[in-house]
């Protein structure tokens, strides 16, 4: 670690110790005051567990952070001090930037670092050149912390930051050019991006299912984990007797009366356990439930198994299951704009157990490019029957398919032409798929996500992903399963003769979900 900068007022003898006190934020933050959040007034600064989360991650060398969290549980404080730190302790002209929604709330997220500028002994002050609502630049160095917003049109574009935190990242208009934007003007410096849940299908859930293996470090913090979600004994009353759920939780997180009591209270003031559950999340699951009037039923999705979101394949895919050398397989594919745009996506089902085995997403490729890695994937799964729309960016992928001499592509059984994408097929895709959740026994996580916060928006009468969100990977389920509904009834009864499947075993299951046997379309 580089020695940090001290100003010239440091005696020579003084320098070692004073140099301990400052090199790290979770030891500097200790000569610091923060706001109590109760009293208004100013205490010491003796970090909460989820600031120092925070300050360890950096300290173990990390330089691109994610922070998912239940609400005030002090993230925001803890970053802000880290930059703050950072601009400290920079021997150079070094930016730091505090990214917001609003202008607004971009200037307050400095109220903290204007504070703190007085809170060292006079020893360890600074010479401060400017101080304006939304940059603090100190006079020695010209190290700065600066506020922007997520809105601005330029945002980093023209800055060199040494250092990025975006503040509730989940409610930026478009997270994902914010944070490429924030990565490339960063380069090796840190970015840290935190934020609540806001939709299971967003990008910002996108990232956190994906993390580690996007190259983000994450770090959560439920509500049980905060020591001040909890109520005194004697808010408690005697009878207090927990429920069946509240016992359950109790037993799985280690609760006790106060926090129970604590948890039963807060969910009386916002009214479900539903938006609770949003607000002040117990674990991931929580953070992503999905919106209320879904368009499929939470009890169906609720019995499907969730991978986790390690890549269990290459590519970037998960591979649920390895190929089968005598099953049959089908693959349907979304296909976005892809470079940095919408994401295309392919899913494959077997066609013995039906079940999903391989999933796959990306947008940083051309509906051309990822016309080949289907085919690709397609080829390794048995020559996997394809069906993608036709409309549309499938234009090019269609020719592409062509091109590579890939011949196994789903045609209408009477017309003979490839699906196009029109407001009945999509209705029909995406029933055959609720059909098909009643078998369905393991899900993706980012496919889960997304199914789950489908609902049909006030005047439409489709599905969609809400705003900010993202279908893709549901579509390309959906495509699949509708695909599956289209094969021979040959191709079925030899998957499962060669695979030895009990397909009785998946009606019985399917029955028990309240679907008819008879209703299954495949």
């Amino acid at each position: 670690m580089a020695q940090p900068y001290l100003p010239p007022t440091v005696p020579a003898d003084l320098v070692a110790d004073v140099g301990k006190l400052v090199a790290t934020p979770s030891v500097f933050c200790k000569l610091h005051k923060v706001q109590d959040k109760d009293s208004k007034r100013p205490i010491p600064f003796d970090p909460l567990p989820m600031q120092r989360r925070i300050f360890e991650a950096i300290e173990a060398g990390h330089n691109r952070i994610l922070v998912i969290k239940a609400r005030q549980v002090a993230a925001t404080t803890g970053a802000k001090f880290a930059l703050h730190h950072m601009a400290y302790t920079s021997r150079h002209a070094a930016m730091h930037a505090v990214v917001s929604m609003r202008d607004d709330s971009a200037s307050m997220l400095l109220d903290d670092c204007r504070r703190w500028l007085r809170d060292p002994p006079q020893l360890l002050r600074r010479p401060i050149k400017t101080q304006a609502r939304n940059r603090i630049v100190y006079g020695d160095t010209g190290a700065s912390v600066q506020a922007f917003t997520s809105r601005s049109q330029t945002g980093l574009r023209s800055f060199t930051p040494a250092a990025v935190l975006v503040s509730e990242a989940a409610y930026a208009p478009d997270l994902e050019e914010v944070l490429a934007q924030a990565d490339a003007a960063v380069g090796e410096g840190l970015l840290i991006a935190e934020s609540t849940a806001n939709s299971p299908g967003d990008h910002w859930a996108r990232l956190i299912t994906g993390a580690p293996e996007n190259g983000w470090h994450l770090l959560t913090m439920w509500w049980w984990e905060h020591p001040a979600y909890t109520d005194p004994p004697e808010m408690v009353p005697e009878d207090f007797e927990p429920t069946d759920e509240e016992t359950a939780l109790a037993e799985r997180y280690a609760l006790d009366r106060g926090q129970l009591h604590w948890r039963r209270r807060k969910i009386g003031q916002l009214g479900s356990r539903h938006k609770f559950a949003r607000e002040y999340p117990a674990c991931l699951d929580d953070c992503f439930l999905e919106r209320e009037g879904g368009y499929y039923d939470d009890a169906t999705m609720q019995d499907i198994a969730v991978v986790e979101h390690q890549a269990l394949g290459q590519n970037g895919g998960r591979e649920l299951e390895p190929p089968h050398p005598h099953d049959r397989y089908v693959m349907g594919v979304d296909i976005g704009g892809g470079v940095g745009g919408d994401y295309s996506a392919l899913s494959v089902v077997s066609v013995a157990t039906r079940q999903p085995v391989y999933v796959e997403r990306s947008n940083r490729v051309t509906p051309a490019q990822w016309a080949h890695r289907a085919v690709q994937v397609a080829s390794r799964y048995n020559q996997a029957l394809v069906l993608a729309e036709s409309n549309n960016h499938g234009h090019a992928f269609l020719l592409e398919m062509e091109y590579t001499r890939y011949r196994n592509q789903w045609r209408h059984p009477q017309t003979q032409k490839p699906w196009t994408t029109t407001l009945q097929s999509k209705l029909d895709a995406f029933d055959t798929l609720r059909e098909a959740l009643g078998v369905i026994r393991m899900l993706d996580r980012v496919t889960w996500l997304e199914l789950r916060s489908l609902t049909i928006p006030t005047g439409k009468v489709a599905p969609e992903a809400p705003a900010g969100g993202y279908d893709d990977a549901a579509v390309a389920l959906a495509l699949a399963y509708r695909c599956l509904r289209d094969i021979p009834p040959s191709w079925r009864d030899q998957a499962v003769q060669a695979k030895g499947v009990r397909v009785d075993k998946l009606l019985t299951a399917a029955r028990a979900r309240r679907i008819r046997a008879s209703s299954l379309p495949f």
